[in-house]
């Protein structure tokens, strides 16, 4: 099979897949979809814009069109990305057929294994976008690092800025893509390859200078990428929702854990007399349910699975409920004005309950964390938790042992920045909502492809040579 052939039938392969469970299992609307749909302000702009646009086109038939580009979308992202590992590290077909498997699995997992058993790509949600951005987004990281041209290693680094802009305006989330890029940019460039690009001999002061440079002008262009977002953002809500504002709720989605976290008598720090009567109101709440940490287990795993089953339940029942009931009666029944005081009163209550309850919150938010690490490469479980942390042991051990055999082994950095890229997405999220595994499950391919990377070149470089 020639290459080009061979190149078509793993997209056309890829394309029946996902087409194939769009024809089999057909759209899927969710809770949160509506949200989508009505342009809400608590919602991201890309993909509202996105179902939009389809609805415009389309009209009746958007569904449809929207799965049939979701799938495709997706489809061609995973093509890719096999594409250039495969070429990149010279893999045979049934090794660059692993790397497909290993990006189908995520979907997989999320439909049959996942509480809510949908397949992303069919969904009206906005990971059906973001999951395959994601996807070439690390691509253009692992070309930072593995490109051997100087050319080429620029054009990566731009297209992966791109790439972190637009999905950073799907889920706020993922503005953590916009760090990883840089932390990504500014380990290339600090670990430069002794064999300069250009071939030049450089004397140390001006090798430091030629650095520095480079970094600041991409913090430089990073801080300019996050006002440009935010400007974006802020437009589009003024467009669709009347107001030049950033999205809502962030704060009292952040209340959640804090409350949780927190005792009544932490109220007295809290200055303003509204904010600590809806303090006050909210935690007896809790109380009344047994809903805060008092009453989680002492295990880690009865703390974790107290704190997520409660979650939702502090979040929408004890606070939204209680903010906007207030206020409906009390102020305005306009929804985004209420929302603006829900995160403006959340946001006081924070700044007087946080410090004395700041190193149990810091605990809960481990717990999160520790529960986003294990569904970003497992499922959640008594065995597989133990396991799941086996995983990453050995994957930085084989890390390690690949780079003192083959220091220039790209397969290196490509485990280093799938790893970099878990703990973001696992850190970010667990600040103010719960790791779900359709909110993990970004870290899973990169991480088993970059393990199957490190396999094949240690066998290939280092164990082969024995």
């Amino acid at each position: 099979m020639t290459k080009k052939a061979r190149s078509g039938a793993l997209l056309l392969l890829l394309l029946a897949v996902f087409l194939g469970m769009f024809a089999i299992f057909g759209p899927g609307i969710y809770n949160d979809s509506d949200q989508y749909l009505k342009m809400h302000i608590h919602r991201e702009p890309l993909y509202p814009l996105f179902l939009a646009a389809l609805r415009g086109i389309f009209q009746e038939g958007w569904l449809i069109a929207m799965g049939i580009i979701q799938n495709v979308f997706a489809a061609v992202s995973i093509w890719l990305f096999a594409e250039y590992i495969s070429e990149r590290f010279e893999l045979s077909l049934w090794q660059e057929i692993m790397v497909i498997v290993i990006h189908l699995m995520p979907h997989m997992v999320t439909k049959y294994i996942s509480s809510l058993h949908l397949f992303i790509t069919n969904s009206v949600m906005s990971e059906a976008l973001c999951l395959p951005l994601f996807t070439l987004f690390l691509l253009e990281c692992f070309k930072m690092f593995t490109q051997k041209k100087e050319k080429e290693f620029w054009k990566a680094a731009a297209a992966g800025l791109v790439f972190a802009f637009v999905i950073s305006l799907a889920r706020t989330q993922m503005i953590v893509t916009i760090l990883i890029w840089l932390a990504v940019f500014a380990a290339r460039i600090l670990l430069w390859p002794r064999e300069r690009w250009r071939r030049r001999t450089w004397q140390k002061v001006r090798d430091g200078k030629w650095k520095a440079v480079r970094l600041l002008t991409a913090t430089a262009v990073v801080a300019g990428i996050f006002a440009v977002r935010l400007l974006a953002v802020k437009s589009y809500n003024l467009v669709f929702n009347g107001h030049f504002i950033n999205n809502t709720y962030g704060t009292v989605n952040t209340l959640t854990n804090i409350l949780y976290a927190s005792d009544r008598e932490d109220g007295v720090r809290i200055r303003d007399g509204q904010a600590r009567e809806f303090f006050y109101y909210m935690y007896d709440l809790t109380e009344e349910r047994q809903a805060n940490y008092k009453y989680a287990g002492s295990s880690f795993t009865e703390k974790a699975e107290h704190i997520e089953a409660w979650h939702d339940t502090i979040k929408y029942e004890m606070i939204e409920d209680v903010f906007y009931q207030t206020y409906d009666k009390t102020v305005t029944s306009d929804y985004i004005i209420q929302n603006l005081m829900a995160d403006e009163t959340a946001g006081k209550i924070i700044r007087g309950i946080l410090p004395a309850c700041f190193w149990r919150w810091a605990g809960n938010y481990l717990l999160i964390a520790g529960y986003g690490l294990i569904r970003s490469i497992a499922v959640v479980h008594p065995v597989i938790n133990w396991i799941a942390v086996l995983i990453y042991l050995s994957a930085l051990a084989l890390t390690v042992f690949v780079y003192r055999k083959e220091p220039e082994s790209p397969a290196v950095p490509v485990m280093l920045i799938s790893i970099l890229a878990i703990l973001a997405n696992v850190g970010a999220v667990s600040v103010t909502i719960m790791c779900l595994s359709r909110y993990m499950i970004y870290g899973f391919a990169p991480f088993y492809t970059g393990y199957f990377l490190l396999l094949a070149e240690g066998r290939r470089k280092v164990w082969v040579r024995r």
